[in-house]
């Protein structure tokens, strides 16, 4: 009976292992065209137009990948894509997609649409990166020359993951755009991309950022801007401040982020809404061009209060900016709002817009040093 049990189970294991063998969507490599990112624009005609860049696997001892451009043009952008198929004589492959660059004359129109079949196809990651031409075509940005990265995309996602260190551009995926899209009474994001002349060299340069109200392209920030959007949404990383107030400071200071906490809160007083903004920062004294000794208390004292009011500044006067020239909530007060106080959000939630503009946003900045680096002095010249 045991022998029995054990040939009947040997029988099944050995049938498993050949019917679940291998991979069960397996397709051939040569018979496919990976890739790497995608631009979407759109031409006269009114048709769509997607430049893919494809990534070539070269043979050899040493296995190089090599890009290239394929565009093709559809009523559609699913359309444009299947299209491709005559181009290249192989389907695309999606799986490996980093980027999605968006023209101006598509963020006009409304980007959701042209990213819809994105969101929708299964053989599409949700984490790919949505990035604003500011060039007159999106597809401007894949000819650019290399400078670490031949696949472009490629070095775009790169840029984009080490904005932790930078913080002068917002991350934003396909998942988290449509979240944000779909979220009632907040506007959202996408970095910005535009070509550059560096070294000689004219290459792609993610820095800023571009508004997105109603789905549409309304407006733009710069770098640093960008850098104090974070602050206030709580998502900064890193990046440095850069200090010159104080009456003892006689040069600029370069402060490094180390951490940051910012809590936002809804409060409703005499019957009238507004916000408080609390905002922890931990730096690091990196460089000083002066001739400040900052390991004295005093010294890093009015070092702290002068980084600290001189955020405050550029917050309150970013918040202010926002509010007249383009009313969108990027900072997500209305999500706070709804989370917090629910009756309160309901009956404001229809005129939001409104609401917005007119916010009184109370701001607290406090910036700790945690260390003064190494040296304390600035280095001198011997004599």
């Amino acid at each position: 009976m045991k022998k029995l049990k054990f040939v009947i189970m040997a029988s099944i294991i050995f049938i498993n292992l050949i019917i679940t063998a291998g991979c069960w969507n397996y397709r051939e490599l040569d018979k496919l065209a990976i890739v790497a990112g995608a631009a979407i624009d759109k031409d006269s005609d009114g048709l769509y137009i997607v430049t893919a860049e494809i990534v070539q696997v070269g043979g050899g001892v040493e296995t190089k990948s090599t890009p290239k451009l394929v565009s093709m043009n559809g009523k559609t952008v699913l359309d444009a894509i299947r299209n491709g198929i005559s181009t290249t004589g192989k389907k695309l492959y999606w799986s490996h997609c980093k980027v999605v660059i968006l023209s101006k004359d598509v963020a006009e129109e409304g980007i959701t649409k042209f990213i819809d079949v994105f969101v929708r196809d299964a053989e599409i990651r949700d984490d790919v990166n949505i990035l604003y031409s500011q060039q007159d075509t999106a597809k401007e940005i894949f000819e650019g020359e290399e400078i670490t990265e031949s696949i472009k995309s490629f070095a775009l996602e790169d840029i984009i993951k080490n904005q932790n260190s930078l913080s002068k551009a917002p991350k934003m995926d396909i998942l988290n755009f449509s979240i944000e899209r779909q979220t009632k009474g907040i506007s959202t994001v996408i970095p910005t991309v535009h070509l550059e002349e560096i070294n000689g060299s004219i290459v792609p340069k993610v820095i800023g950022t571009a508004i997105i109200k109603n789905d549409k392209i309304a407006g733009e920030l710069s770098g640093d801007e960008t850098k104090f959007l974070l602050f206030i949404r709580d998502q900064l990383k890193g990046g440095v401040l850069v200090e010159q107030k104080g009456e003892n400071i006689s040069a600029p200071v370069s402060l490094e982020i180390f951490g940051n906490k910012t809590k936002v809160k809804p409060v409703v007083e005499a019957g009238k809404l507004k916000f408080r903004i609390d905002i922890k920062t931990s730096v690091g004294v990196d460089e000083v061009e002066g001739n400040e000794n900052f390991i004295e208390e005093k010294a890093v004292s009015e070092l702290e209060a002068g980084a600290s009011e001189s955020t405050k500044e550029n917050i309150t006067g970013l918040i202010k900016k926002i509010q007249s020239e383009y009313g969108a909530d990027v900072f997500k007060f209305g999500e706070k709002l709804r989370e917090n106080n629910i009756k309160e959000w309901n009956r404001v939630s229809d005129k939001w817009d409104d609401v917005f503009r007119d916010l009184e946003v109370d701001v607290n900045v406090k910036v700790r040093i945690k260390n003064s680096s190494i040296l304390v002095k600035t280095l001198k010249k011997g004599g």
